[in-house]
């Protein structure tokens, strides 16, 4: 008579592929509180103690995901530049010629920060962070990767001057970056002047900026 194999006691092994969906399920939820308490009173609203307040659990909960306040706001930047590079992509993409990109990433540009002026402070405003070389270790390539959107207007300067891939478009890329991003920034300061708006100024500004392009191309 042979001996009966004993049963195993105790839970099953965790399945990896739902641990990590959990475990991304709890970052985004942080996020998001995150970004709440953001919008109501800017980067010194956010603490781990009222994202907790907001979920229903203990600030150390966050302090899983997150080992700092540091890690959290960078987690934020760059989930809007990522937000703000698709679009950028998208209406490239929807241009029926290349002479059109330029004019339709531009467009894209400002209306994202138009519609999404949280996600555009919490891309170019600055802070301090507690431990900076921290942050540079720890996110080096994901910070690189922010440069995305700006390669994005380069490649739509690209395909309206219809330029070789090897041409030197980095001055003309600061440029109109510089343009859309300083009247983005007038436009969240509220410093437009004599009842001008963004929705107002947004065709001319793009009409100045691909004349002006054209015109760095000559």
């Amino acid at each position: 008579m042979t001996a009966s194999t004993p049963k195993r006691r105790g839970r099953p092994p965790a399945d990896p592929a739902a641990q990590a969906a959990t475990a991304q399920d709890a970052r985004n939820a942080i996020c998001h509180a995150a970004v709440t308490l953001f919008q109501a009173g800017g980067v010194d609203a956010v603490n781990m103690r009222d994202i907790g307040k907001q979920l229903g659990t203990s600030q150390m909960m966050a302090y899983r995901y997150f080992p700092s306040k540091d890690h959290l706001l960078m987690e934020l930047r760059i989930r809007a530049f990522s937000r703000f590079t698709q679009s950028l992509a998208r209406w490239r993409r929807r241009a029926r010629h290349p002479g059109e990109a330029l004019g339709l990433v531009c467009g894209a540009y400002l209306v994202f920060a138009y519609a999404n002026p949280h996600d555009y402070r919490l891309m170019f405003d600055m802070w301090a962070f507690e431990s900076p070389e921290t942050m540079k270790a720890e996110f080096g390539e994901k910070v690189r990767r922010q440069s995305a959107s700006w390669l994005e207007i380069q490649a739509a300067i690209r395909d309206y001057l219809d330029v070789d891939a090897g041409a030197d478009l980095g001055e003309a890329t600061d440029i109109v970056w510089g343009s859309l991003h300083g009247m983005c920034s007038l436009h969240l300061a509220r410093k437009l002047v004599f009842g001008r708006s963004l929705r107002q100024l947004a065709r001319p500004t793009i009409a100045a900026i691909v004349a002006g392009v054209r015109i760095h191309k000559s």
